[in-house]
């Protein structure tokens, strides 16, 4: 044992600035050491704070047992096992005479060791000699039982009983989150230490600033640290702008350093210079690869064996040089460069000059993979197909983005230099120089047009991901850039067809509906002339769906039925269940409710037999909205249960908000408004997540019309009026209308609190406004209620709830107005009870003319002929007798009551202009009356889905 009066602790000098976070791993790697694990490395990649973690640890071990003795070996300068037995020798105080063999310098180090008993010996910086000292640390190891080895390396010594600890990043804050992270914390106070005085709390500006930084600066202390060095000069902001190159950005910024510690790049550099060639090679093309790769890409990328793949990846994740990353949503392992990393990487690819090699085997594998699992999805659906494509989803945009690049260049200057150099050479050489101009030309073309074919297919290729999980729209910019390119350049036809048709479903999702139809007419034709039967069927039935979400019902008709003939040619039965399901949602809005189930049911049957999730939740949701309508609750809760689990598992986030939204519409309609307002809040954050506005819209204002039935009113408000303002934005009127109808909530709200507070004239004002938002949807013809799902199904909410309050004042109101149910159907005079016209049509269809000329022309009458044709559409009457029927139908209505209010002049009959005339939703005797439908299809509103 040692002298106890021998100095216990030495060469723990430790920094001037403060230890920042880390607790957590301190702790852990602090009981690995007390449990008896006698060699714990802590490992990881250049500048992620080991050195500094193993100085705080020695320090604390130190403090807290003070009997046994904690050393620190500082091994960078050491470049052989000579070098460092002299070090260890020399922090131990051991006497070991030079000149002797290393055996034996290791073997009388080793009894040394032994000789002192209980102690931790610090190896800080082991990489770069570990092949030489992995023998002597394994026999010291052995020699001193009693003495414990803590080790900093990026790489592990592979040592049997080694516990090998991988040190990761600072903890970062959320997105959008300005909370005080590890992270955040690290950078203000080293960015402290650079001012003259204290500064001020930071503001929450400044904090979410410096937690942007922070996350691009993926959370390695190094790179913060020589980031807040240079904070005071550039500002966070400046910092942001400038990290396309962090390695020359976190330069030159810290002095006292080691050179390797001093920049981001001498860091990095210091473990490049640590591979062998294979490996540097391996890492070069690895830089090709913007996010997490598997092996197989790996192995494509190499253009090596899968098993010699394997051996370059793991000897560069062993090195820290290569991170494991998550799995990808099709399960597979993955790894990862941190962006310093890949930025190096990426010189050291230019530098071999194998860049362009590199990215033309990483396009090859990726689109292959893409096209493959998008032609997968077309055929079947499903969940695999989509992860695939999701995995895959940040290189193909690389690959789209680097083939824009390449088309850019070659229209540069650099390609017009090649065309003038190419006339300019006729005069000098001839034939023969204009001949060579003329060939550079040509592969300058033919590679600026495989560029934009490139792009084209990767951008088609994502298309179903972002089709269904958003962000909408993502890949619009590119599209726009690669579709111009490829047609200046005469592309594959079929390739800019395919391309065509995802940009216009990709406008028809972001609400762009006049540029989606140009889009899919210009794709139908090119798919028509190429005799592409596939792509052709699936571009009719977008242009099916796009036409009945314009409610163009005839043409959307015609579209779902070329598109079903070919689907059925072609034996896709995917594709048939998916039009079967949206001449369903046709019959639906047309009211014939036995023809819409028939074909539902029939969609919904074979997505089950092929095991196609996504369309089963689809057209369960639809059959669900028609339980609704129908007056079966149970039914539809059931059935929007089932398309809810089900998309949940497929993953589809805008159709699960969609679902969920109608899920909340029957809680509401059924009297629970606060499940109502958790299932609008849910789809409102998923249809936000995933960026399709109009939807979101939809749901802010069911959400808010839920709030307002807690009589959450502030809360409602900060719903709709936003909701509002989008849905002016995107100027369909029957949407504009549902957020004024939407507001009718808020007005509920204030009458029921007007009148518990005993205000009557306030609660019958607010009333009053309801009831003119109810009449105003319900005015025209057609009216905001019958071209719109949704404003139906809030306004039968709405009208119930009214009832249900039952003010006096509302009920003499209501008396002095001509009340009409949907189509007349039913009728209430003024003064007077309700009256059925179902079997009156003449009468109904002249009343109805009647209100609309009113709404129109307030005092103007209408003609003895214009009512004849709204009577007797389409038949062919002598004048005398259809004078003669008129004057049968208005007596009738006289009958009713309406005679003091239908006027009789030269023009011909009005209503009285003073006469107010609403419509209301509730049948007298119906089963509850109205539609319970959520709107159009999931392509972009509340409800049905196509």
């Amino acid at each position: 044992m040692a002298d106890a009066a021998r100095p216990r602790r030495r060469h723990l000098a430790l920094p001037a600035s403060r230890f920042i976070g880390r607790d957590g791993e301190l702790d852990a790697i602090a009981e690995l050491l007390r449990r008896g694990d006698r060699l714990v490395t802590v490992w990881g990649p250049a500048g992620m704070g080991k050195t500094r973690l193993a100085l705080e640890l020695a320090s604390r071990w130190a403090d807290a047992r003070a009997g046994e003795a904690v050393w620190l070996c500082e091994l960078t300068a050491c470049r052989d096992l000579r070098a460092v037995c002299g070090t260890v020798a020399r922090a131990i105080g051991a006497q070991v005479a030079a000149g002797r063999r290393e055996a034996t310098l290791v073997e009388r180090i080793g009894r040394a060791l032994a000789a002192e008993g209980p102690a931790l010996l610090v190896l800080d910086n082991l990489e770069h000699v570990l092949e030489q000292t992995a023998p002597a640390l394994d026999a010291w190891v052995r020699a001193a039982p009693e003495l414990r080895f803590l080790a900093t390396s990026r790489e592990r010594t592979r040592l049997p009983g080694e516990i090998s600890y991988e040190l990761g990043p600072l903890g970062l804050p959320a997105e959008g989150s300005t909370e005080q992270s590890a992270a955040v914390a690290l950078f203000l106070d080293r960015a402290a230490a650079h001012r003259a005085a204290a500064p001020p709390p930071p503001s929450d500006e400044r904090l979410a600033d410096v937690a942007a930084l922070v996350r691009r600066l993926e959370g390695i202390p190094l790179a913060i640290e020589l980031a807040a060095a240079r904070e005071g000069v550039l500002g966070v902001r400046g910092l942001l702008a400038r990290l396309g190159s962090r390695l020359d950005l976190l330069a030159g910024a810290a002095r006292g350093r080691e050179a390797r510690q001093a920049t981001l790049r001498g860091a990095i550099e210091w473990s490049w210079d640590l591979l062998d060639d294979r490996e540097r090679r391996a890492l070069a093309c690895c830089s090709v690869f913007r996010g997490p790769f598997t092996l197989a890409a790996a192995a494509a990328v190499l253009a090596e064996t899968d098993a010699a793949a394997i051996d370059r990846v793991e000897a560069l994740r062993d090195k820290s040089l290569l991170r494991a990353a998550p799995p990808g949503s099709d399960g597979a392992t993955r790894f990862a460069l941190y962006e310093g990393v890949r930025e190096l990487a990426a010189e050291k690819l230019a530098e071999r000059g194998e860049r362009d090699g590199a990215a033309e085997r990483h396009a090859a594998f990726y689109l292959a993979a893409g096209e493959a699992a998008a032609a997968d999805f077309e055929r079947r659906g499903g969940l695999d197909a989509l992860n695939r494509i999701a995995g895959d989803l940040e290189e193909l945009l690389a690959i789209a983005e680097r083939a824009l690049a390449v088309v850019a260049l070659d229209a540069g200057p650099q390609g017009a230099a090649l065309d003038a150099g190419s006339q300019a050479a006729a005069p000098r050489a001839g034939c023969q120089g204009a001949a060579e101009g003329a060939l550079a030309a040509a592969a300058l073309h033919a590679g600026s047009r495989a560029a934009a074919e490139r792009a084209l297919r990767a951008l088609s290729a994502i298309e179903p991901v972002l089709s269904t999980r958003g962000p909408f729209g993502a890949q619009l910019e590119l599209l726009d850039r690669a579709l111009a390119a490829a047609e200046a350049l005469a592309a594959d036809p079929r390739v800019v067809a395919r391309a065509l048709a995802a940009r216009g479903r990709a406008r028809r999702l972001r609400g762009q509906t006049d540029a989606a139809l140009e889009d899919l007419e210009r794709a139908r034709a090119q798919a028509a002339a190429l005799g592409a039967g596939a792509l052709l069927s699936g571009i009719l039935a977008d242009l099916g769906v796009l036409h009945h979400g314009r409610r163009e019902m005839e043409r959307a008709r015609d579209h779902y039925e070329q598109a079903l003939a070919l689907h059925r040619a072609l034996g896709d039965r995917r594709a048939e269940g998916r039009a079967l399901g949206n001449l369903g949602a046709l019959h639906h809005d047309e009211r014939r409710e036995g023809e819409a189930a028939a074909y539902y049911e029939r969609a919904i049957a074979i997505a089950a037999e092929i095991g196609d999730g996504r369309q089963e939740g689809i057209f369960s949701t639809n059959a669900g909205l028609l339980e609704q309508e129908r007056g079966a609750p149970a039914q539809a809760r059931r059935r929007y249960e089932r398309a809810v689990a089900i998309l949940g598992e497929v993953g589809d986030l805008r159709l699960l908000a969609i679902t969920l939204g109608n899920l909340g519409a029957l809680h509401h309609e059924e009297g629970r408004p606060a499940d109502a307002r958790a299932c609008h809040g849910r789809a409102v954050a998923l249809l936000r997540e995933v960026g399709d506005r109009r939807s979101e819209a939809i749901a802010l204002c069911r959400l808010g019309a839920a709030l307002a039935s807690v009589e959450a009113v502030e809360e409602a408000r900060r719903a709709l009026e936003p909701a509002e303002r989008l849905l002016a934005q995107l100027g369909d009127e029957p949407d504009v209308e549902l957020a004024r109808v939407a507001s009718g909530f808020v007005d509920l709200a204030l009458a029921q609190a007007a009148r518990r507070a005993g205000r009557g004239d306030e609660a019958a004002a607010h009333a009053a406004a309801a009831r003119r938002r109810i009449a105003r949807a319900r005015e025209g013809s057609p009216s905001s209620a019958s071209r719109s799902d949704d404003v139906r199904l809030l306004l039968r909410i709405l009208e119930r709830s009214l009832a249900a309050l039952g003010l006096p004042e509302a009920r003499a109101e209501g008396e002095r107005e001509l009340l009409l149910t949907e189509g007349a159907r039913f009728v209430r005079p003024p003064g007077s009870g309700w009256h059925d016209l179902r079997e009156r049509h003449a009468a109904r269809r002249l009343l109805l003319a009647l209100a609309e000329q009113q709404r129109c022309a307030p005092g103007r009458g209408l003609s003895l002929a214009a009512l004849k044709e709204a009577g007797w559409p389409g038949e062919r009457i002598l004048p005398e007798a259809a004078a003669n029927r008129i004057y049968v139908a208005m007596n009738q209505l006289r009958k009713l009551g309406m005679k003091p209010w239908l006027r009789r002049d030269a023009e011909g009959y009005s209503l009285d202009p003073a006469l107010p005339v609403h419509y209301v939703a509730v049948e007298p005797g119906a089963r509850g009356g109205g539609d319970a439908r959520g709107g159009d299809t999931g392509e972009g509103e509340g409800g049905k889905r196509r």
